[in-house]
């Protein structure tokens, strides 16, 4: 592990020199790029090993393990489906003193009790934890992405990181020490866009039922570009995901709600509104929706 040290007013900083991404979905495989184009040294690891193909014809090492990939970089970003898939990816890397001195930046989606955990078993483990979330689809990632990028935890580890996390966006946001900011403001987002996609197939049906024009409603909807963008999907009746615009599916957007209704269990707080909206949404993709866009949302409503 190479590294090099500036001053911060607190003593040393080790500014890392190679970085590892673990998990190559969409995402994953995006930070890898970026990474790459930046000439970062990158190790790469996914649990198919087909998918560490294509980026090591371009130009990274691949690891035989997680825990490989962890251990022979100074900065780990890690990106899979859910929490409880990283933590098992580490696995033995989570054990004491095997992450000493380097950096794991958790880019998953995380529920703010999940931060917290992750936090504890990187610094367990001897590491500087980071847990943070992006505001885009994997193909805006690059050093000129203007959505945000959300970033908590170890501060010392932030300055080691902040490079790499400036490949990936431009508008890199520090949450300071708090590990579980990125993900509640994540979180909160989601919550919102969930409502919205929900009120938008009430809207439409509402709209469908009286015979106005729907597209015409999108028109007059002034909550951005999203929810137009959907009431169109509707009115031309055109569900394949990303026939029309960009979006998540059904399927994930269920998954989304799931998360936004545990948060409220675990934090106590009313959860009304979120045990209503997982199961309107759960209830749908199980109606066979689940990889059609959001948008079909409505069509249960259409009995």
């Amino acid at each position: 592990m190479t590294v090099k040290s500036r001053q911060n007013g607190k003593g040393d900083v080790k500014l890392g020199k190679s970085v590892s991404v673990i998990g190559l979905g969409a995402m994953g495989a995006a930070l890898a790029r970026a990474q790459l184009a930046a000439g970062h040294p990158t190790t790469v690891w996914n649990r198919t090993s087909a998918k560490t193909e294509a980026l090591v014809a371009e130009g990274a090492k691949a690891a035989e393990t997680a825990e490989e990939a962890a251990m022979t970089a100074d900065v780990v970003l890690i990106c899979v489906d859910t929490n409880a898939n990283a933590e098992l990816a580490l696995a033995s890397a989570l054990t004491a003193n095997a992450l000493a001195g380097r950096v794991v930046v958790q880019i998953g989606t995380t529920t703010p009790a999940e931060a917290r955990g992750f936090a504890a078993k990187v610094r367990a483990a001897g590491g500087m934890a980071l847990v943070s979330a992006i505001m885009c689809y994997p193909d805006s990632v690059g050093p000129k992405n203007e959505a945000p990028l959300l970033v908590g935890g170890d501060q010392n580890g932030f300055e080691i990181a902040e490079p790499f996390l400036r490949e990936i966006s431009g508008n890199l946001i520090n949450q300071g020490d708090n590990d579980a900011a990125a993900s509640a403001l994540a979180l909160g987002l989601l919550a919102t866009s969930t409502a919205l996609y929900a009120g938008v197939a009430h809207a439409a049906r509402l709209c469908e039922a009286e015979g106005a024009d729907i597209e015409l409603l999108g028109k007059l909807c002034m909550h951005g570009p999203r929810a137009p963008e959907r009431f169109e999907i509707i009115a031309k009746d055109t569900f394949v995901l990303n026939s029309l615009f960009d979006g998540g599916s059904l399927g994930v957007w269920a998954d989304v709600a799931a998360n936004v209704q545990d948060h409220a269990h675990t934090a106590g707080i009313n959860s009304e509104l979120p045990d209503f909206l997982a199961q309107f949404y759960r209830q749908a993709a199980d109606a066979g929706h689940s990889d059609e866009d959001v948008a079909a949302l409505i069509k249960p409503l259409r009995g």
